[in-house]
């Protein structure tokens, strides 16, 4: 591993390769297969569900809400930071504000708005796929031969592009985040609610990750003093974190097991979850490789409070 370590603000590369020979060509290549996979198998299986009209009405809300906040987080690294002739930010290690701060406004959305769904939506796992299809479909509007040619999707990647992970910006968020991330999910939800009849304890750790791990990057790099590193998935460069951000992982774990403690079959469900839960997932996030945290933390953290109901 290269003795590289990049600190936020830092560029790593650039975007002059032609998209057909990067990760853009390949992730809409795989999102048309996942799209045909799914679509097949819900007319096989249960073809009612396209006619669940409210449930695709509700989830294009969810997408459109999803977009708007990623806009508003482009906004400001275009008000706060400059860019080059092609819209892309510029920045520097020693600027205050970075993309860092707005990429979690969209870790935040992808995460937490799939979770507002009404009682009456559809049950099973085909419903969660499909949710799932339309966030991964938000950044797949952000590949380089649109965004480079909309100010509207340009200002979204804006908002996630973080200099130091250049030129694999989307290639980690969908790879090494939101792909396994939402499949966790997804499965999760589904053991939880099949198995336990515990649907909700669920929603503990996509929050603890949604919050925790979304406000870690933006609380160490502003006020984290004592840093460490990390290695990227690629073990090419390594990535600075604090102990101040990972913090913020311990608090909210243990924010939200208390605020979902009545949905714990006993007490002692619940205090073994308060012992282990919140070190637990502080380690996990520490220790987790750049750009890969979430989807390690979350399977995790569903496998640990599975364990913990499961045994208890």
């Amino acid at each position: 591993m290269q003795d590289n370590v990049l600190m936020p603000g830092d560029a790593a590369g650039n975007y002059d390769e032609k998209w057909t020979k990067t990760f853009d060509l390949k992730f809409l290549i795989l999102w048309l297969f996942l799209f045909s996979v799914l679509l097949v198998w819900t007319i096989v299986s249960e073809p009612s569900l396209f006619h669940e009209f409210h449930f695709f009405q509700k989830t294009l809300i969810k997408l459109s809400v999803m977009m708007l906040l990623a806009f508003g987080g482009g906004l400001l690294c275009r008000h706060y930071c400059n860019t080059d002739e092609k819209g892309y930010i510029t920045t520097s290690k020693n600027k205050w504000f970075k993309v860092n701060y707005t990429r979690k406004i969209q870790h935040f959305a992808a995460y937490l708005v799939p979770l507002l769904s009404p009682p009456t939506a559809p049950l099973g796992i085909l419903p969660h796929l499909w949710e799932s299809l339309f966030v991964l479909f938000m950044f797949l509007v952000l590949i380089k031969p649109i965004r480079e040619v909309s100010t509207f999707f340009m200002l979204q990647f804006n908002s996630l592009d973080r200099v130091e992970d250049r030129p694999n910006t989307l290639k980690w968020i969908v790879l090494g985040n939101m792909l396994p991330g939402l499949f966790i999910i997804t499965v999760f939800k589904q053991v939880f609610e099949t198995c336990l009849n515990l649907p909700a304890l669920a929603s503990v750790v996509v929050l603890t990750v949604a919050i925790g791990d979304g406000l870690a990057e933006p609380v160490g790099t502003y006020l984290g003093k004592k840093k460490y590193v990390v290695p990227s998935w690629n073990l090419k460069n390594r990535y600075v974190r604090s102990y101040a951000g990972s913090a913020c992982v311990y608090i909210a774990a243990v924010v939200f097991l208390v605020l979902f403690r009545d949905q714990f079959a006993n007490p002692l469900e619940f205090w073994s979850a308060m012992i282990l839960f919140p070190p637990i997932m502080t380690l996990s996030e520490a220790f987790a490789p750049h750009s890969m945290d979430t989807p390690i933390m979350m399977l995790i953290g569903f496998s640990l409070l599975f364990g913990i109901c499961y045994i208890f």
